[in-house]
């Protein structure tokens, strides 16, 4: 049996690296193992209410982007200081969710390195109680993707504060994230920096009896797919399941009613505590993206100061 290839690959934006892992998954031949590592970024998983899962003005403040994957799970937050693997694999039957028979490699690693970590029912990794690693799987015709999150030296203040929601109630159906306490490989025992680190991880997962491998690149590819995707609100926000948003914030109350899509079905505004319909019903029919919906109340005569608590309101 060939060997499992192995390469560190890594690409500037979190839109780039997501549209590699899709494109790669339709790709490989030979059972691989990517290693990498995200700018800062907040990934959410397919089934997800992207909105209700992070910090949405935090994020856009920060320059964070929110960026949607093909795999399901839940939300994580990228930075350099955060490793990813990526198992791209072979399973025998259509439905086949095995976690195990792939993140036991990366257990093994880790426990090699000297960290002592063990695995839960949810086939997270934790150290000493805390969560240092989540994971998800995207199957298709008999390929399977595995990647996950190693938290080796990520900024622990700007994880919490980009995926913890301050405000505002969903109702939908979108699958939510489990939270737990979180921690560092590097403050358990301490490798160097990350790209240290890294190596180290390769180095000692070569030794597992991995290939190493130059890994394909195709630009166009992840161009388009960026394009149709990872840069897209559609996708990024408009593939939230249905959902119904309340949220209150100054003189604003609000709730929304959106569909799969994005579009806003039914909308309630109400300012100082009076209905304010004619704001409303110029948003039914938008799209509950930011930008359209800030484009929406620069035309219907708002003052700056409440077209801006509007708007933090509506996200």
């Amino acid at each position: 049996m060939d060997r499992m290839l192995l390469d560190i690959l890594h690409l500037p934006t979190c839109a780039e690296n997501l549209a590699y892992e899709e494109w790669y998954f339709a790709q490989f031949e030979r059972e691989t193992l990517r290693l990498w590592v995200n700018p800062r970024s907040v990934v959410v998983g397919k089934h997800q209410n992207a909105l209700s899962e992070c910090h949405f003005h935090f994020c856009r403040t920060h320059h964070i982007p929110i960026v949607r994957r093909i795999s399901g799970g839940g939300t994580v937050y990228h930075d350099p200081g955060n490793v990813n693997f990526s198992f791209f694999r072979w399973v025998q039957k259509e439905k086949m969710i095995d976690y195990d028979r792939s993140l036991n490699m990366i257990h093994k690693a880790l426990q090699s390195l000297g960290y002592p970590v063990e695995m839960n029912e949810r086939h997270d990794l934790f150290l000493e109680g805390q969560k240092i690693s989540g994971n998800a799987q995207h199957l298709k015709k008999g390929r399977s993707l595995h990647h996950g999150t190693l938290l080796y030296d990520a900024d622990l203040d700007l994880l919490r504060s980009s995926i913890k929601r301050p405000s505002g109630v969903f109702e939908d159906k979108a699958v939510r994230s489990v939270r737990s306490p979180i921690n560092n490989l590097r403050s358990y025992k301490d490798l160097g920096d990350t790209p240290s680190f890294l190596q180290k991880l390769h180095a000692t997962l070569i030794e597992l009896n991995f290939e190493e491998a130059a890994l394909p690149l195709e630009r166009e590819a992840l161009n388009d797919a960026i394009k149709e995707r990872y840069d897209s609100d559609d996708w990024n926000f408009g593939y939230s399941p249905h959902y119904v948003f309340r949220n209150a914030y100054k003189a604003f109350t609000v709730e929304l009613e959106v569909e799969r899509g994005g579009i806003i079905q039914n909308a309630k505004i109400r300012h100082e505590g009076e209905d304010t319909e004619y704001i409303a019903q110029q948003l039914i029919g938008q799209k509950h993206h930011y930008a359209n919906v800030e484009a929406v109340l620069k035309a219907v005569g708002l003052t700056p100061a409440d077209a801006g608590s509007l708007l933090t309101a509506l996200f």
